[in-house]
């Protein structure tokens, strides 16, 4: 476990991969403190970083987590419950070991380094479906797609354009666009394209919310 005040001491670590550009990210977590529990913590995440330069095709880079990620990782955090608060304000705890903060990482980093692919040919009419209700970072939201319904987070919001990070893959699109797109790929979509969660098979409601 470790506690987390409104300085999150979280960093991503940049490493070349294979030197065509490409970057892995992981999340490293170092100990600032005296806790014997707590040791430094790398986390690594199935994310590749195109870089813009040449320094990370032949350097390690380590970058601070930005107010998106933080902003992005609490909503997150807070939507499935999966914390504990701390006597002071703003300090919480959390298993860096639990599977779905693993996966929140993933989601992050997904939306800090990825890029968004269109939708074009992936998607399905989505006329006379549930719109997802309240548009938000960080809202799970449910997509009509050429292989079913498959659940996405919204990781950034633009007018109508939205960013979300996909939760399952996509298979066979029309048109021959993409063969494949991968959980955790970027996908930039319409708010109106944006369904009831409800509707993906794999939909996990959050904890301890209500049923109406």
């Amino acid at each position: 476990m470790i506690k987390v005040s409104s300085e999150i001491p979280f960093l991503w670590r940049l490493s070349p991969e294979s030197g065509d550009g490409y970057c892995s990210v992981a999340l490293v977590v170092s100990s600032t403190s005296s806790d014997a529990e707590f040791k430094d913590l790398t986390i690594e995440t199935d994310i590749l970083s195109l870089s813009s330069e040449d320094s990370c095709s032949a350097n390690e880079e380590v970058l601070e987590w930005n107010q998106e990620d933080i902003a992005l990782f609490m909503a997150l955090i807070n939507r499935n419950k999966v914390h504990d608060f701390q006597g002071k304000a703003r300090t919480l705890k959390i298993d860096l070991t639990d599977p779905e903060i693993i996966e929140i990482i993933h989601i992050v980093a997904a939306a800090g380094f990825g890029t968004a692919y269109t939708s074009k040919g992936l998607l399905e009419e989505s006329s006379g479906f549930t719109l997802l209700g309240n548009c938000e970072i960080g809202a799970i939201a449910s997509l009509h797609t050429v292989s079913g319904f498959v659940c996405c987070v919204v990781v950034d919001l633009q007018d109508d354009d939205v960013i979300c990070v996909l939760l399952n893959d996509i298979f066979g699109s029309k048109a021959g666009y993409f063969e494949q797109v991968h959980r955790h790929d970027l996908l930039l979509v319409n708010r109106g394209d944006l369904l009831a969660p409800e509707f993906a098979d794999d939909y996990k409601r959050p904890k301890d919310s209500a049923l109406h």
